[in-house]
């Protein structure tokens, strides 16, 4: 599983994670190809089924750990350090491309103004509008109640991924942050347990990427 460590400041402020521990990252591809013989003349009834994986979106899951710490640096030695763990709570965030987002800023976002950034057809099944479905939903992050956002509940049931952005009309990806709250063993979309799982949107061109940043807060 995927691990986030992480360290802190006593004013419980969002910060950027600082360690990423990467597993395994996979997608989805075609188990077979259907196939039927016949020959001329032959009028043959059949029912298609199919998966075709989204370019959309990417999702992120895992585990998170760290410390409250009250200390010079980052690289100092600890003055001081108080233990924390997933079941104290907080929020898993990610940020395309930037660490600019302005959590002072932090305000509800729908699922169009994200198709209008990302550049996705808001009529495609796999648009942000007809993904982020949730209205409202709500989330406290960097002190800020956020009120009602676009969100979704992922597989699995426990975590909801809820979209914010720092502008009333967002215009770049770096305006957009989506979020999700820490929750201890909380139920995984592959039937195990972790304590964040992430839905975020994703470049749809093929072969092109997008780089995330990651921020924590502790609760």
């Amino acid at each position: 599983m995927l691990a986030l460590l992480f360290a802190a400041s006593l004013a419980f402020a969002i910060q950027p994670a600082e360690t990423w521990t990467l597993g395994a990252t996979d997608k989805y591809t075609q188990a077979s190809t259907a196939s039927y013989v016949t020959e001329g003349g032959n009028v043959t009834y059949g029912n298609l089924s199919g998966n075709v994986s989204t370019e959309k979106w990417a999702g992120f899951w895992g585990n998170v750990s760290g410390t409250i710490v009250l200390a010079p640096g980052a690289n100092s030695p600890m003055f001081y350090t108080w233990p924390w763990t997933p079941a104290d709570g907080g929020e898993v965030c990610a940020i395309a491309a930037s660490s600019g987002f302005v959590w002072a800023a932090v305000e509800a976002v729908t699922g169009s103004e994200i198709d209008t950034v990302w550049g996705f057809d808001v009529l495609n099944t796999d648009s942000a509008s007809n993904t982020l479905t949730d209205a409202s939903c709500n989330l406290i992050v960097a002190g800020t109640t956020v009120a009602p956002s676009a969100g979704v509940t992922t597989n699995g049931g426990t975590f909801e991924t809820c979209a914010v952005a720092d502008a009333a009309v967002p215009a770049w990806k770096d305006d957009i942050a989506f979020c999700v709250n820490i929750t201890q063993g909380g139920a995984l979309f592959n039937s195990l347990t972790g304590d964040y799982q992430l839905l975020a949107a994703a470049n749809e061109t093929d072969a092109q990427y997008e780089t995330y940043n990651f921020w924590l807060e502790l609760d």
